[in-house]
């Protein structure tokens, strides 16, 4: 009688659902009480009505004391002393009015003052709830009308009084702090100081959805089993869209007690409405919606404890959860019997391949019948330690449910494992695939064979993967014919730019490439001069948003020495990339080692422009464009206005009246400007020449999509860095005359070679 024939099962016979089952229940999070503000004022009424108690008795012991006394008074004034009340006398019987017994008029005088109290109690109580909520000291709790409420309600304005509810009850709590501390208390565990400290921010929750987090870090947590079931409690009543559990020490019962709250939460109901709602395909139930999950990425990464019942519980996780998204399980090993190999090393390899082998084909099997259908859109497998058998079983699987990214970084694949991930590139399934620490240097003709034009996939990274120039070669025009290519990711190849046709290669197809968004080049070797030319062309790419050039020694050097000579190449360094995300309006972000603060101050000026000009540029794009608007000018800082004076860029002191700048200024800003351009143009006699033809031999097709710019024609940032060149020198020629007349020889002979410099580049 108790059975929901409707309630979603698990058809996978190797996963037991109840694995995954939590009892559903609520916390009395409003019984057990909020925040309550006791006013001072209840208090004084209190002490007020115990004084008023005290005096009424010693008034009544006064009077059995001295009965004549009081009596004698009584007749004379016609009051008693002691407890000032007024009684009847002869010649006023009735002093205030009819006469009432004791306790009537006990009882109407406490009615009459507890209404009064009681009202002024509750107005000084609405009145410090709405103070409460406009500091934020409590949060704002929203109630939604079956019938007018809407998801996308806003919480009420902070000066707009509402009546209150009737009791607490009334409306439930929907602050996820409460909550958790509610399940603290019941568990008897501590409040871990790294959740409430998250949870009370306000950008914990989104505003579309009240009471539904948006993302909960406990990256490197130890996590205790009591911990692990306090939270498990919390998840299965607060919706998190996004839970980072990297390195947290976590095993198969504390992943399983997880998941099962995972499992049991649910998006906040929607609205009831009359009747179903309609669609393109008919009327559907809103009872169909709400049965959702409200998980949306789950990173379970390095939790190295985690065996193969562990595993099994993820297995069943992927076919129950609708709503999962991006899943990363990378650096937990496929279980080994370790038991067996110390006795019979052969037979413990034939046991573990079979191990795996059940566990790959568990994974396989919820993947391609998980009751979400195709909403998980990336797993991140990496450094699992699976053989080529494993990688085909999930591939399979992944292919049937549709999972569009696919990470296998680090699994020592071999030429069989490659084939398997060229049948996911070619299945046209695959948006995303992450090859990254697997050698490949052998088969990457295989590679480029496996990709092709109609190819939909987006994101391609081969870090670490033994990338050369002779690869490049090959792999580039297959690239710039591939529509969709938005990350490319060359990261870790060590000495990719030690050979100078690398260099040539990126500069000539990467601006072919008109959806290229993100482009890493992390630890390749490269070299200051190298960064300028890779800068140049960035502005020719029309989407381009984000350069990675961290990792790279040469490059950090130049940016921690505080050496003459490394600070005129840091200066042309930065200056080249402020030049880059001046003129490319689409580059928001450009991750190179940060200045040491030793540094001169024209080099962390220059470094500051280049994160100015990134945030113009995210301003800009969620700005509206108007038509013919000019676009929105930087300040320069002054230490800068110095060496290349008002014609630059913008500043707040129109006049370039100026003060000179000091002399060591003068050296490395203009060494520096004057260095850039000299590295631009030496590029441009390479650009007007083709690049060496492929390693097959075949000539280079001469497609309108892989020409290069016109030979001879000047680059966006060349003509830039030359106007700055050409302002920084019309600005030391006052420096020099200061020299000059100074009469100090040593110091005028550090500037006459900075204009000849500066003319021979120009």
């Amino acid at each position: 009688m108790n059975v929901d024939h409707h309630r979603d099962r698990c058809l996978v016979p190797e996963l037991d659902q109840s694995k995954l089952r939590k009892v559903a229940f609520c916390v009395d999070v409003e019984i057990a009480g909020g925040p309550k503000y006791k006013d001072d004022l209840d208090l004084e009424e209190k002490k007020q009505k115990r004084k008023d108690k005290k005096l009424k008795e010693r008034g009544e012991g006064e009077a059995l004391k001295h009965p004549d006394v009081v009596a004698e008074e009584k007749d004379k004034e016609g009051v008693v002393a002691v407890a000032q009340e007024n009684v009847g006398t002869g010649d006023d019987p009735d002093p205030e009015g009819t006469v009432l017994s004791d306790d009537r008029k006990e009882n109407s005088h406490k009615k009459e003052k507890k209404k009064r109290s009681e009202a002024e109690r509750k107005e000084r109580k609405e009145k410090k709830r709405r103070k409460a909520e406009e500091n934020g000291t409590i949060p704002i709790e929203i109630t939604r009308d079956d019938d007018e409420a809407s998801l996308g309600g806003t919480p009420p304005s902070a000066g707009v009084t509402s009546p209150p509810p009737k009791s607490s009850q009334d409306r439930p709590t929907v602050d996820p702090l409460r909550i958790y501390r509610r399940c603290c208390q019941l568990r008897e565990s501590p409040i871990l100081k790294r959740i409430s400290d998250q949870l009370s921010a306000p950008a914990a929750c989104s505003l579309a959805h009240p009471g539904v987090v948006t993302c909960l870090d406990l990256t490197g947590s130890r996590l205790q089993l009591a911990d692990v079931l306090t939270l498990s409690d919390w998840l299965a009543i607060v919706p998190v869209k996004k839970l980072f559990l990297e390195d947290a020490d976590l095993n198969d019962e504390k992943i399983r007690v997880l998941l099962a709250g995972l499992l049991a939460a649910k998006m906040p109901d929607i609205p009831k409405r009359r009747g179903p709602t309609q669609t393109q395909n008919g009327p559907i139930n809103v009872e169909d919606i709400q049965q959702g999950n409200a998980i949306k990425k789950l990173v379970l990464k390095n939790n190295p404890k985690i065996t193969a019942e562990g595993w099994k519980h993820i297995a069943l996780f992927i076919y129950m959860c609708k709503s999962i998204i991006a899943l990363d399980v990378s650096m937990i090993s496929f279980p080994r019997d370790r038991s067996q190999a110390s006795t019979d090393p052969k037979g413990a390899k034939e046991a573990n391949a079979a191990h795996l082998m059940d566990v790959a084909e568990i994974m396989s099997k919820a993947l391609a019948e998980r009751l979400g259908g195709s909403s998980l859109q990336e797993l991140v497998m990496g450094e699992c330690s699976l053989p080529s058998s494993s990688i085909r079983k999930i591939i399979d699987g992944c292919v049937i449910s549709g999972v569009q990214r696919l990470g296998l970084a680090s699994n020592d694949m071999d030429q069989e494992g490659l084939e398997h991930a060229l049948h996911y590139i070619r299945s046209g399934v695959c948006r995303g695939i992450d090859l990254g620490g697997n050698n490949l240097r052998a088969w990457y003709p295989r590679l480029c064979e496996g990709l092709s034009k109609s190819n939909p996939t987006w994101l391609l990274c081969l870090q670490d993967t033994g990338l050369t120039a002779e690869v490049l070669r090959t792999l580039f025009p297959i690239l710039v014919s591939m529509p969709n290519i938005r990350f490319l990711d060359f990261s870790h190849n060590k000495g990719l730019f030690a050979d100078p046709s690398s260099l040539c290669l990126i500069r000539k197809y990467v601006p072919l490439m008109k959806e290229l968004k993100r482009l890493h080049l992390m630890g390749v070797d490269m070299k200051p001069a190298d960064a300028i030319a890779v800068a140049e062309i960035l502005p020719d790419c029309p989407q381009i948003a984000h350069i990675n050039i961290l990792d790279n020694p040469e490059i950090s050097r130049v940016a921690t020495t505080t050496a003459d000579e490394t600070q005129e190449e840091a200066a042309a360094l930065y200056a080249s990339l402020t030049l880059a995300a001046k003129l490319c309006k689409s580059l928001i972000c450009v991750d190179v080692a940060v200045p040491a603060p030793a540094m001169g101050e024209v080099v962390k000026a220059l470094a500051k422009q280049v994160v100015a000009y990134c945030l113009r540029n995210i301003e800009s794009l969620n700005e509206v464009p108007e038509l013919n608007a000019p676009p929105r000018q930087v300040e320069m800082p002054h230490i800068l206005m110095h060496l290349v004076g008002q014609e630059d860029t913008y500043c707040k002191d129109s006049s370039d009246n100026h003060p000179p700048a000091p002399d060591a200024d003068y050296i490395v800003g203009g060494t520096g400007i004057a260095k850039a351009l000299s590295y631009c143009l030496s590029h441009k006699e390479t650009d007007m020449r083709r690049v060496s033809v492929p390693a097959s031999g075949a000539s280079t097709p001469r497609s309108r999509t892989e020409q290069v710019e016109e030979p001879g024609k000047a680059r966006a940032m060349s003509k830039n860095l030359l106007e700055t060149a050409r302002n920084t020198r019309t600005r030391i020629q006052h420096a020099l005359i200061r020299e000059a007349r100074s009469g100090d020889d040593m110091s005028y002979r550090k500037f006459p070679s900075l204009p000849i410099y500066l003319r021979t580049t120009s």
